[in-house]
């Protein structure tokens, strides 16, 4: 998960809890399962929150690889363009080339037939000197038909142009050499040219193949991005509906733990008033009663408890010290119990091994003795200890077991205050999972807020 995402979920979850850290600690079924849907669809938030962070990172892959693609696009552009120069640079060679050789040929052709021309005049220059100059010749001379020295001339004249026509026979002979092999040059050079043509047609050829791919895999990606965009969208649309929801639910659970807390403030307001009026009564019971009884009793000797001047006549327990032995109910609960009881069996061994975990944390919902667990969860795991299974919430709890009186209650027995539960440890103290401030701990006087119902498992 990436850290944006981490974010956006620790301030899901601090929202989804907000209102739990000002709530008392009672485990309301109607604020349970608000709370409950509320973590159920945080989860899933935060795996929808995974999922559309997944897919932005692999949109920015994609688009990374697409922007890749574009650039070996651009660079195959640019080969291309290169590539495509150098093959008209190469016609335009061949075609000058061709017009060489076309050229060279001619030039050739031109050799050819000066070199055949001069060899036949030569040839017929040389026939005629022998022809014509045999007469004139030294059979001439000698038989007086011509001067010695003009006969010298002529031959020295015939040797002349024979050296020349030798000559000029050369000279077309090495022209059209030279013409040759100019001719076989321009030929290679054609040669070389029109395989360069070819091999850039084919890298040229091979060029386009690749920009054709590169092309076909960024469209790909484009849809890919599409596509994952789409979903992220649907995503993001999911996320901010389960906000909604959350806020929504949050709203609830106000509105929940407000009544709770009315109807507590009530029934605390209403007993306070039944307290009061008991309290009253008893008072006036005492005083009617205390004005027509005796100071004195025969064999017996009594107290003046309530300082009105007269003696009271009904029993008193010194080691209790309060002048409550009856069970006046559980409204009248507030004033200490009239025996203190050690308990005995298995009572005591649940409230002693109870106390071994005061100090431990207070978690709602929790079931852990050790690392957490909220009232219900701490009574359910105590007794479950001693194979005794109670149902999971204080509501339900309330209807299990035996219902005793204040009067005889027995350190391991559970009060039951409605929205919290406690377990009687003995000398008015009870072990409970208090809030999550104070996590479980130990605390004076049974009655601290009004009881419900007193249960009994052992």
């Amino acid at each position: 998960m990436t850290k944006r995402s981490t974010k956006v979920t620790a301030t899901l979850l601090a929202a989804t809890m907000a209102g739990a850290a000002v709530l008392p600690a009672y485990a309301d079924e109607v604020v349970d399962n608000l709370r409950y849907q509320q973590a159920v669809i945080a989860e899933q938030q935060a795996q929808a929150i995974n999922e559309r962070d997944a897919l932005r990172a692999g949109i920015s892959e994609l688009e990374m690889q697409k922007s890749a693609l574009l650039d070996q696009i651009d660079t195959y552009d640019a080969q291309l363009v290169t590539t495509i120069a150098t093959i008209e640079t190469v016609e335009k060679q061949i075609t000058q080339k061709e017009r060489e050789l076309k050229k060279t040929a001619q030039n050739l052709k031109q050799a050819q037939e000066d070199e055949q021309t001069e060899y036949a005049a030569m040839r017929k220059r040389i026939q005629y000197m022998y022809e014509e100059g045999g007469n004139l010749g030294m059979a001439g001379v000698m038989f007086g038909q011509g001067k010695f020295s003009d006969v010298i001339n002529k031959v020295i004249y015939t040797q002349k142009m024979y050296e020349y026509d030798r000559t000029c026979l050369a000279s077309y002979t090495e022209a059209k050499v030279k013409v040759t092999a100019l001719q076989k040059q321009q030929q290679g050079q054609k040669a070389e040219l029109v395989n360069m043509k070819r091999e850039q047609e084919s890298v040229k050829e091979n060029l386009e193949q690749l920009k054709e791919q590169a092309r076909l895999a960024s469209e790909d990606y484009e849809a890919q991005i599409a596509y994952c965009e789409d979903v992220a969208a649907q995503y993001q649309a999911l996320i901010d509906e389960q906000y909604a929801q959350i806020w929504q639910l949050q709203a609830m659970e106000a509105e929940a733990v407000a009544a709770e807390q009315a109807r507590i403030a009530a029934a605390e307001a209403a007993a306070r008033q039944a307290e009061a009026e008991a309290a009253a009564a008893a008072a006036a019971q005492q005083a009617a009663a205390a004005q027509v009884q005796d100071d004195t009793y025969t064999g017996e000797t009594y107290a003046d408890l309530d300082g009105n001047g007269y003696a009271d006549d009904y029993s008193y327990d010194y080691s209790a010290g309060t002048d409550y032995t009856a069970d006046a109910g559980y409204a009248d609960a507030s004033q200490e119990i009239s025996t203190v009881s050690t308990g005995s069996g298995i009572g005591s061994d649940i409230a002693t091994f109870a106390q071994q975990f005061v100090g431990n944390p207070y978690v709602w919902g929790g079931t852990s003795l050790t690392n957490g667990c909220d009232c219900s969860g701490f009574v359910q795991q105590v007794f479950a200890n001693y194979g005794i299974n109670l149902s999971r919430t204080t509501y339900t709890q309330a209807n299990e077991g035996t219902a005793v009186s204040y009067s005889d209650m027995q350190p391991g027995d559970v009060i039951n205050y409605g929205g919290h539960t406690a377990i009687y440890i003995g000398d008015n103290q009870i072990v409970h999972a208090a809030d999550e401030s104070t996590g479980i701990i130990v605390s004076n006087n049974p009655a601290y807020q009004p009881i419900v119902t007193i249960r009994r498992f052992t």
